[in-house]
């Protein structure tokens, strides 16, 4: 569970991890603090922090195996390894805090599912993880995932799956094979080696782009 630490006096609180990958998780999904009168802050009424699994609800975030593990384990300090308090964020001399190999996939995941809601809004919250388990497999850099995306549509993934199996990289869906573009047969269902034959046929290499 969350640690709640004073900033700079003041009553606002802000939670703090003593796993090292929720603390990246929630430095990337918190809010910026928006500044406020202190007569305001005096009358506002208390609201209880989110912890890390409400954030992760709410952002359709997987934190994944680990970090449930840790978050279960966490709940029930042990007595031999006490929690260890850590350093309020900006103290002088502190080191920033680089998050760790799960949280930063778990990071991924979550911009890979909001780009695949942004493309299909209209999905099932079952269709958009599903989605965003066989996109993220891939490991795409964010460049690529935007061209494959917008050109094979959210169902892609298997299709790109197939293409980088045989070489075949985004500069050849604009390839125009008898009068239609690469991108346009891949997403009309033709495959990956139906493709190839294609383009073989009209001596164009499609892997050498």
């Amino acid at each position: 569970m969350p640690e709640n630490h004073r900033t700079g006096g003041s009553p606002v609180t802000e939670p703090r991890f003593t796993d090292p990958e929720l603390t990246a998780i929630w430095d990337f999904l918190r809010p910026a603090p928006s500044p406020a009168p202190a007569a305001d802050l005096a009358r506002a009424p208390h609201r209880r922090t989110p912890d890390a699994q409400e954030i992760a609800a709410r952002e359709g975030l997987d934190l994944g195996p680990e970090l449930r593990h840790a978050l279960r384990r966490r709940r029930q300090p042990s007595k031999t390894h006490p929690l260890l308090a850590l350093p309020a964020a900006g103290t002088s001399g502190s080191p920033t805090r680089q998050p760790g190999p799960s949280a930063a996939r778990a990071v991924e995941r979550s911009r890979v599912m909001r780009r695949i809601a942004q493309f299909a809004p209209g999905l099932r919250h079952d269709q958009l993880r599903e989605r965003t388990r066989a996109w993220d497999a891939l490991q795409l850099t964010p460049p690529e995932l935007e061209t494959w995306m917008r050109a094979l549509g959210v169902d892609g993934a298997a299709t790109v799956r197939a293409c980088r199996a045989f070489g075949i990289g985004p500069a050849a869906l604009d390839v125009v094979l008898g009068g239609r573009q690469v991108r346009r047969r891949l997403r009309e269902g033709m495959t990956v080696t139906a493709l190839l034959a294609l383009a073989a046929e009209r001596g164009i290499d499609l892997r050498r782009r």
